[in-house]
């Protein structure tokens, strides 16, 4: 697996000239960037979040321990690579580096070999864990997020809408589906199901989540909107899909079924709207 280094964002972060000029030349090919202190870094990060970051443990005020654990401690940034850089070789100190999050460290002096490769690695494993982490959440035949995306979305969808900022959740299904699968074959099926997804991200244009929920069932959700509001979207929806014709079975014709339901204040779980949604028929 390939590591563009040019778009591959490396924060330094150091507070000796020295260090920070030896590693800006050896990463010129890389997009790097150095701050000088523990809170700078804490900033930087948050501004933009890095694809990896070299910390030095020995910093004024705050050391990179503290500054690791900070950053492991974000949901938004527990997932960047972090290589400690250190003049200290003891095995108290390199445990603590793994202890709080470290994921490598770097004996100073350092050999140029070894920051290269050391830094690959973690690209690389990063790039690789981020693309699995993808297709967890992906489902495979429509490239939409999936039920376990769906639901990893929804606690903080259901959190907006304890706060008034309602939603609106559509359940679609594509009818006479197991007659299709039946009658065609489960590659056309297949077909049918990618010619569905197709259409609502081509016709939808308000700001939704979709989901393919399993079989032919997909699930769209309005943020802070309400029925009224996209039914006349949906409607679209319908009309378009009823109109596609596949390739490979041009008389074959299809349309979607449809049940809806908005979200409560006193909604704690998804579970509830989905509930009302699938004994809410249009």
């Amino acid at each position: 697996m390939e590591v563009n280094k040019q778009s591959s964002k490396i924060l330094i972060v150091d507070d000796n000239p020295v260090n920070i000029d030896f590693l800006v030349e050896l990463l010129k090919e890389y997009d790097a960037r150095t701050v000088l202190d523990g809170f700078s870094a804490i900033e930087a990060v948050e501004e933009e979040a890095p694809d990896l970051i070299l910390l030095d443990i020995t910093m004024p005020g705050m050391d990179g321990f503290e500054v690791c654990h900070k950053i492991k401690s974000s949901p938004k940034t527990q997932n960047i690579p972090i290589i400690f850089l250190t003049a200290s070789r003891d095995t108290e100190s390199i445990v603590k580096a793994f202890k709080v999050g470290g994921s490598d460290y770097i004996s100073k002096p350092y050999n140029t070999e070894e920051v290269l490769a050391r830094l690959q690695t973690h690209l690389k494993l990063k790039k690789a864990l981020e693309l699995l982490a993808h297709r967890t959440l992906t489902d495979e035949l429509t490239g939409l997020p999936n039920r376990k995306h769906f639901f990893r979305d929804a606690k903080r969808w259901i959190a907006a809408s304890q706060k008034g900022i309602h939603f609106t959740l559509y359940i679609l299904s594509i009818k006479e589906f197991a007659y299709i699968n039946q009658q065609y074959g489960y590659a056309v099926g297949d077909e049918v199901i990618k010619a569905v997804a197709i259409m609502i991200k081509k016709v939808l244009e308000r700001e939704y989540a979709v989901a393919r929920f399993g079989g032919s069932d997909f699930f769209l959700l309005f943020h802070g909107q309400l029925v009224d509001e996209v039914a006349p979207s949906l409607d679209i929806l319908q009309e378009k899909i009823a109109k596609v014709r596949l390739k490979s079975n041009p008389k074959l014709d299809f349309g979607l079924e449809m049940t809806y339901s908005e979200s409560h204040e006193s909604d704690t779980e998804i579970e509830q709207v989905i509930k009302r949604a699938l004994s809410t028929d249009i």
